[in-house]
């Protein structure tokens, strides 16, 4: 049970070079809501970072929309493991790139993340967001996937919603959004 989850920080090295991770936001669950939203993301990175530690109040999944956008704009692949089992599946058409945790998230199992949004702030292209992360499902079986997600959409990522399939984020929740400058 990994209730005092940390999630760590970066920092950019004595001599300055690209590539430095900074800190843009961060978030913690309040028990009473089901979404975690950063809005108003500066468009002076080259990417963005989210470390992630989610717990709801009952058990579920976490989707991901970005800038509000929800109806078929968006795709996933996921390729999971559990020590005994690989399992791959994808899916097109859909709200928002759903169930990072394949229903694994509960109050007392810890669903960890790294996202990656790479080129956020193109508007020429669609994004691109791609997903490791890790739980122990009634720590029972541990998972680990790796999940690539698709936004059919050429504006720029300014914010991103992350929603609890059921129950609400609790306190134990962290999320921390990092702006990569690049070389």
């Amino acid at each position: 049970m990994l209730q005092n989850f940390t999630l760590g920080t970066f920092s950019q090295g004595a001599s300055g070079g690209g590539g430095a991770f900074e800190s843009i936001a961060s978030a913690t669950g309040t028990g009473s809501s089901a979404t975690i939203t950063f809005s108003s993301i500066p468009s002076t990175y080259q990417s963005l970072h989210i470390r992630g530690a989610f717990f709801a109040t009952s058990a579920g999944s976490v989707d991901i929309t970005l800038n509000g956008v929800t109806g078929t704009s968006y795709a996933r692949h996921i390729l999971s493991g559990n020590g005994s089992t690989v399992a791959a599946s994808g899916a097109a058409s859909l709200a928002g790139i759903t169930d990072l945790f394949q229903s694994g998230m509960s109050s007392t199992n810890a669903c960890v993340a790294l996202i990656d949004i790479h080129d956020y702030t193109s508007t020429t292209r669609n994004k691109t967001v791609r997903v490791i992360n890790a739980n122990d499902y009634n720590n029972t079986d541990g998972r680990i996937a790796l999940l690539s997600g698709l936004f059919m959409n050429t504006n720029a990522v300014s914010s991103i919603t992350f929603t609890s399939t059921s129950g609400n984020f609790t306190t134990n929740t962290q999320v921390a959004l990092y702006g990569i400058k690049g070389a």
